[in-house]
């Protein structure tokens, strides 16, 4: 059953509001607007009808209110006199539904919150579909990389750990937080382009021939066109192509040095080689953080930008490389 919250501070108004919604909606009743921003703050509610013209509170600032308090409620302005300027206002600053002239005509109201009503479940099952729809695609993309980089649990702990030690750094680098999460989660197909790396030189044993090395460092362009021409993937080409590449220029597939190289792939080189010198490898035991971090200070602008470096050492200090590392991701 919807919830409706009605606000007037007229008492026959108000009671003649809740008579016509009391068949078929759960109603609240406000008799003011200081009382209405009372119930939007403690009450979810799918629909408010409004008053204009109320003493001390305005009807424009009630809604305005619960935009923020409650955005998804729908907002219907009651008024009963040519006010332009608010109802302006509650156009751009409440974003009503729409607004009613009093004296209202009943059925043509109860007509207006049924339409606002349906229009609200469309819009929350059109969000349950797209929730459910990005859910599937991050899996999908987490099995992507999985398959790319190895198979096993210990490859996806890497791969969240990654994502979220790039999503940190990004922000520390000033970078917006959507983007940066973005960012984050594009970081997890940096090495998709090991799809097309034979499985003998993925999983050889040995140390790696001259080409064989030449092979393997086929994989950053491979992820690019693997990842195809889509937009939405731009970041994680960034990232595919250039997380090899060095600081100094010292690096591959282009040879690329500085700012030269986007910023995606500065990051993920880094966050990919912490988390590489701070775990457990077939070929090596975790180094510390604090080792680690010396490591990566003394290749500061040659393999790293430097001031990725001085950004990851904050993060250390304030305890986020640590809350990152020791998170459950199973």
């Amino acid at each position: 059953m919807h919830t409706l919250l009605l606000v007037d501070d007229d008492p026959d108004v108000l009671a003649t509001l809740t008579r016509s919604f009391r068949k078929g909606y759960k109603t609240l009743s406000a008799s003011g607007g200081a009382e209405g921003i009372a119930f939007l703050n403690e009450h979810p509610v799918d629909l408010i009808i409004c008053d204009q013209r109320m003493p001390n509170i305005s009807g424009d600032q009630v809604l305005s209110h619960a935009l923020h308090a409650r955005p998804e409620a729908i907002r219907i302005l009651l008024t009963g006199y040519a006010d332009v300027e608010s109802l302006l206002t509650c156009v751009n600053e409440a974003h009503i539904y729409k607004y009613v002239t009093k004296p209202w005509d009943p059925a043509e109201l109860n007509l207006t919150v049924v339409r606002a009503l349906e229009s609200l479940v469309l819009k929350r099952d059109l969000d349950t579909a797209r929730d459910q729809l990005e859910t599937a695609y991050k899996d999908a993309v987490v099995m992507l990389c999985l398959a790319a980089e190895g198979k096993d649990q210990d490859t996806a702990s890497h791969l969240y750990r990654v994502q979220h030690y790039t999503e940190a750094l990004a922000i520390a680098m000033g970078v917006d937080a959507a983007e940066a999460a973005h960012m984050g989660f594009m970081s997890m197909l940096h090495d998709i382009g090991k799809l097309a790396t034979p499985d003998a030189i993925l999983k050889k044993p040995d140390k790696l021939t001259a080409e064989e090395w030449d092979i393997m460092r086929e994989h950053p362009l491979a992820g690019v066109r693997i990842l195809g021409n889509n937009p939405f993937y731009e970041c994680a080409r960034e990232i595919s192509a250039g997380h090899h590449e060095n600081y100094d220029g010292s690096g591959y597939p282009h040879g690329l040095c500085g700012d030269d190289i986007p910023m995606s792939a500065r990051i993920v080189k880094l966050t990919d080689v912490f988390d590489a010198l701070t775990t457990n490898r077939p070929y090596k035991t975790p180094w510390t953080m604090e080792t680690a971090i010396t490591h990566i200070e003394a290749h500061a602008s040659i393999m790293f930008d430097p001031a990725m470096v001085e950004a990851l050492k904050k993060l250390f200090a304030d305890g986020t490389l640590l809350r990152i590392m020791t998170a459950d991701y199973v």
